[in-house]
């Protein structure tokens, strides 16, 4: 059997899917704790091929939010609402995945050098996993500052918003980038 290159879309897609497996399995296998997982490899730079002229504008604007240098950690969402998206969690999310999933080295490794804005517009077009994209556009955005407060970022004065500076925050909130 001949191998023949990936490029352009294909490429990302797969890279797409095989970033997305882990957080997915856990949804097939009713959960799965962190110390169950093993780290994945890092994930491998794709600005290349993202800026070839068939990627799609969205693909073209996760690898300027990768490229971007991370602000401050903390401050782009409130206790309040952290505490909206841990409700949400416990009663939506946790169906198929426990809050260990969204915090720890198997997930610092697949999403911590990534911006807030990635993952925010991950979850929100492929949750929940019989409905994805149908929660209210602010329930997605509480799971998210939820999420935030795990990983140890510190709240702030203005909630999380489609406004806010998520292209420029990491998940980890110590990460150079």
């Amino acid at each position: 059997m001949m191998r023949t290159p990936i490029h352009g879309r294909a490429a990302l897609t797969i890279h797409g899917l095989l970033v997305m497996i882990p957080l997915a399995s856990g949804c097939a296998a009713g959960g799965a704790s962190e110390d169950a997982l093993e780290p994945p490899a890092p994930a491998t730079p794709i600005e290349a091929t993202a800026a070839a002229p068939s990627a799609t504008p969205e693909r073209q604007a996760e690898a300027v939010d990768s490229a971007t240098e991370p602000a401050a950690a903390g401050g782009i969402f409130t206790e309040p609402q952290a505490d909206r998206g841990e409700t949400t969690f416990d009663e939506v999310c946790s169906d198929c995945h426990t809050d260990s999933e969204f915090r720890g080295r198997a997930f610092q490794s697949n999403w911590g050098h990534r911006t807030v804005y990635s993952f925010y517009r991950t979850v929100r077009s492929t949750m929940p996993d019989d409905n994805p994209g149908g929660l209210d556009p602010q329930v997605y955005l509480d799971v998210v500052a939820y999420v935030l407060s795990l990983n140890g970022h510190e709240a702030g004065e203005s909630e999380l918003s489609d406004d806010s500076p998520m292209r420029e925050v990491r998940i980890d909130p110590d990460s150079e980038g």
